[in-house]
């Protein structure tokens, strides 16, 4: 491999060793629980403010598969049900207030209910249409804003949503190498494909999440520890002999948005790598694509990856989310037909690529492309990151933050940096894993809504919030005594 020209850009405020380190200092301690009678006194707090969502819920167990269709929302005692958001906040149906650190996964990168993409969209509907079916000049503008913002995109194929690109970056990548398996880096979260869903969050987790999953789909997937370039080179070589890697898809940040960062400099290296063995290398950005910058992860990094994929935010929460890009004799493999010369991928969606999403995406990119836009969100979380670290200094507490551009980590328990080698050490990091919900009681109950410290800011954030978060996180200090 050749070496390195200079040392590569940091990618956050906290270097990938600094965070594994006091990840695993955290882990070596047992893990702060509150008293009995203290979560006894949350939870009877928080049923007292939100009857409504308690009625609902209950309703939703009849109607609702286990009472709940989304990842995002916490659900300890129950979920909210909210009825309407604006800019940072958003508002339950009992009436409470909440500043919003989950913001759909994500998927709220401008704020909530922006209104000058909801007067476009609202414009289009009336004077256009909401869906036609046919090919509409908002998929050219909306496909050439991309190409343009993507150092490593050419070329666009629009899904439905992100986990359809990355099963679709799959596929291209399998029918234009002509090869078959896909390597998966421990511990990364690439939707809820069947290839896929194996070593989730947790790296060494293996198969723990893939119900109803045939292990020959998953044998297919191939993992491989993150940094590991040795071991991602004995699986290139080891592969060869029975149909070879197809793709090498990875989080560029490192495994759940940089909750298992890589380190610096690994992909430049990765990628030649894989390409000496006729491998793909693909940069799952669908949540990094506008929270680290113009050009993702990418162009901070100075990389070229083969294919990218994108949803969440590049549609500040609008349906129909997701886009695979890159080279286009690479994407021109996707096809919505019968097998055409050279690669053919069946891709088809009858909703994808429809007039009101690709809308959306036009004014949001076009949005996160105006001066200082994006510069807000990673601004909020710089000082979202320095006052929680100042709070827990001051407290002294072992809990720290660290964000990449507006995606931030709090730190509190941290299940991902044990291995589930045995079944005790299994136990102990699906008990730390609940004790975080346990954890965003009083968080909730002082009006924050933080998704058990995987959190994202948006454009509409301010310096206020973040104070309205460390007193909610002061609160979870108190609460935890």
């Amino acid at each position: 491999m050749s070496a390195r020209a200079a040392a590569p850009p940091a990618l956050g405020s906290m270097p990938a060793d600094v965070i594994r380190a006091r990840a695993r200092e955290l882990v070596a301690r047992p893990p702060r629980r509150p008293s009995a009678a203290r979560v006894e006194r949350e939870v009877e707090a928080f049923r007292r403010r939100t009857r409504r969502s308690a009625e609902l819920h209950q309703r939703a167990c009849g109607l609702l598969a286990r009472g709940t269709e989304h990842v995002d929302p916490l659900a300890d005692p129950y979920p909210l049900f909210m009825e309407r958001g604006n800019g940072s906040r958003v508002v339950d149906v009992d009436g409470n207030r909440y500043v919003d650190y989950i913001l759909a996964g994500g998927a709220i990168l401008l704020g909530h209910n922006d209104a000058e993409l909801n007067e476009r969209i609202v414009a289009l509907i009336r004077d256009k249409t909401n869906f036609h079916g046919h090919l509409d000049e908002y998929e050219l503008e909306a496909a050439a804003a991309l190409c343009d913002v993507f150092p490593s995109i050419e070329a666009v194929r629009f899904t439905a949503s992100g986990a359809e690109a990355n099963l679709a970056a799959a596929r291209i990548a399998r029918a234009f190498s002509g090869r078959r398996k896909i390597v998966k880096f421990r511990g990364a979260y690439h939707g809820w494909g069947d290839q896929f869903m194996t070593d989730i969050e947790v790296p060494g987790s293996g198969p723990f999440m893939a119900g109803g999953i045939p292990e020959a789909f998953l044998s297919e997937t191939v993992l491989v520890d993150q940094d590991d370039l040795e071991g991602l080179k004995r699986t290139l070589v080891e592969h060869e002999r029975d149909g070879g890697v197809a793709a090498v898809i990875c989080e560029p940040v490192g495994a759940e948005s940089g909750l298992v960062p890589f380190a610096a400099g690994f992909h430049r290296d990765a990628i030649e790598l894989a390409h000496r063995f006729g491998a793909l290398y693909v940069f799952d950005e669908i949540v990094t694509g506008f929270r680290l910058g113009l050009g993702g992860a990418q162009a901070r990094l100075g990389v070229q990856p083969d294919l990218t994929t994108l949803g969440k935010g590049l549609m500040n929460g609008y349906p129909a989310c997701g886009v695979v890009g890159g080279r286009k004799e690479i994407v021109d493999a996707a096809t919505t037909g019968p097998p055409r010369d050279g690669a053919s991928a069946y891709i088809g969606g009858t909703l994808s690529g429809n007039v009101l999403s690709v809308a959306a995406c036009l004014h949001t990119v076009s949005q996160a492309r105006r001066p200082g836009v994006l510069d807000r969100a990673s601004g909020a979380a710089a000082d979202l990151v320095a006052k929680l670290n100042g709070l827990f200094e001051s407290r002294g507490a072992d809990f720290f933050a660290y964000h990449y551009g507006s995606i931030v980590k709090v730190e509190l328990t941290a299940p991902h940096a044990l291995r589930p080698d045995s079944a005790e050490r299994a136990t102990e990091i699906l008990e730390r894993r609940a004790l975080l919900g346990t954890y965003m009681l009083p968080v909730q109950n002082a009006g924050v809504l933080s998704r058990m410290g995987r959190d994202m800011v948006s454009c509409a954030h301010t310096p206020a919030d973040n104070d309205e978060a460390v007193t909610a996180y002061d609160a979870l200090l108190d609460f935890l005594g």
